[in-house]
């Protein structure tokens, strides 16, 4: 399919239907996580960064693509994972062919200045992502993933007694006997 550039006054080539079989596709590998470990980070860099000019929408959605690693087994683990990747392979801006019309450079637009900045705040987004990831404590945890993605992430219950580090009520009584008997 052609779709217009307008700054090159020219018709270029897209194939929306394999980025849509590609997405599809990495985010079954990813045990369907894949899907909100994007929306995650759009969040992260709209609502963070929201005078960072790119990248942004698909460039950067392709780019967390590329940087997650297929079998994550949650959000939390693909974000963290994700945001290390692109700290560890991408130093300078890559060239990142378009699933479907190879030749093109989803990141053609990015100057090396504005991946420059983009980086900075990845390595930055990166140590927070791990403490969080790997705290013990739930109250800790939701702190720096709070720290992460802003105000507008749900605060984690005061620590007391009452509730241990996984974020679950102590038990204070037996459960009643299960009956016997069909269930269905």
């Amino acid at each position: 399919m052609l779709i217009p550039d307008r700054e090159a006054e020219k018709w270029d080539k897209t194939h929306p239907l394999e980025q849509i079989r590609w997405t599809v596709e990495k985010n079954k590998n990813c045990n369907t996580h894949y899907i909100n470990v994007v929306k995650a980070l759009k969040w992260w860099r709209k609502t963070q960064y929201p005078d960072m000019k790119h990248p942004k929408s698909y460039p950067l959605e392709h780019f967390i693509g590329d940087c997650c690693p297929d079998d994550i087994k949650s959000v939390a683990e693909g974000v963290v994972l994700t945001l290390e990747n692109i700290v560890s392979q991408y130093t300078n801006k890559p060239f990142l062919a378009d699933r479907g019309v190879p030749e093109h450079d989803v990141f053609a637009r990015i100057t090396d200045e504005e991946y420059s900045d983009f980086y900075d705040t990845v390595c930055d987004a990166a140590k927070i992502a791990r403490e969080a990831f790997d705290c013990e404590e739930l109250y800790d945890s939701v702190c720096k993933w709070r720290e992460l993605f802003g105000n507008e992430f749900p605060p984690a219950p005061k620590p007391s007694k009452s509730n241990s580090s996984t974020g679950f009520t102590t038990r204070t009584e037996k459960s009643a006997a299960i009956p016997e008997g069909r269930f269905a």
